[in-house]
């Protein structure tokens, strides 16, 4: 853990200096379907929708940068293939259908939206750290699918590139309690309820 982090966790948050990132917040995860299916019990049992509605909504209320960064998937884009070869395979994330909508009650006109992705990591062939470092932002919240994934091939890509970024852990999920705690050892985590404790 870093003296930053550790000042972060110590202390409430600078709202100016500080994001909520959230990571494929997609009805391909959240509604149904094989990739659904995946993280369903985990995702129902952590009350992952709830909470992060909860944290988006406090951080949107006290000014904090809420940035989306979606998977979608257009086979009219040059990066196509080099998307993840299971969404391509299982026809996931696909533009202009439900796939790659993002889930209801997440998205909000405020909200900052990634665009370009096409990797696991958010940051590959986004716009991501441009929005980032546009609005000063140097600690990042992350929230998303799968924690064993997505969100921690993006984490250790900000932290290398000099972000402080910490897991909301009951804001993620994956395909059980074991993997997700093997990922939660690697990073500095907080709740969601800790963390709306620090948005005064």
């Amino acid at each position: 853990m870093t003296f930053l982090t550790q000042t972060v966790m110590a202390q409430e948050i600078s709202k100016q200096n500080t994001a909520v990132l959230l990571i494929e917040f997609q009805k391909t995860w959240t509604e149904k379907g094989i990739f659904y299916k995946i993280i369903k019990k985990e995702y129902s049992q952590r009350n992952v929708l709830s909470n992060t509605k909860n944290l988006i909504s406090k951080a949107r209320q006290e000014g904090i940068t809420v940035i989306q960064a979606p998977l979608i998937l257009d086979k009219k884009d040059k990066n196509y293939k080099k998307t993840p070869f299971p969404a391509r395979l299982l026809r996931r994330f696909t533009k202009g259908t439900w796939k790659a909508e993002f889930t209801d009650g997440i998205l909000e006109k405020s909200d900052f939206i990634a665009k370009g992705r096409y990797g696991f990591d958010a940051t590959k062939g986004s716009n991501l750290e441009d929005i980032l470092r546009t609005n000063n932002i140097k600690t990042i919240f992350v929230c998303g699918f799968t924690t064993d994934h997505c969100v921690k091939e993006t984490m250790n890509s900000l932290i290398e590139k000099g972000f402080n970024c910490i897991m909301v852990s009951d804001c993620t999920a994956t395909k059980n309690n074991k993997l997700q705690k093997k990922i939660e050892s690697e990073f500095t985590i907080i709740t969601s309820k800790k963390l709306i404790g620090k948005i005064q």
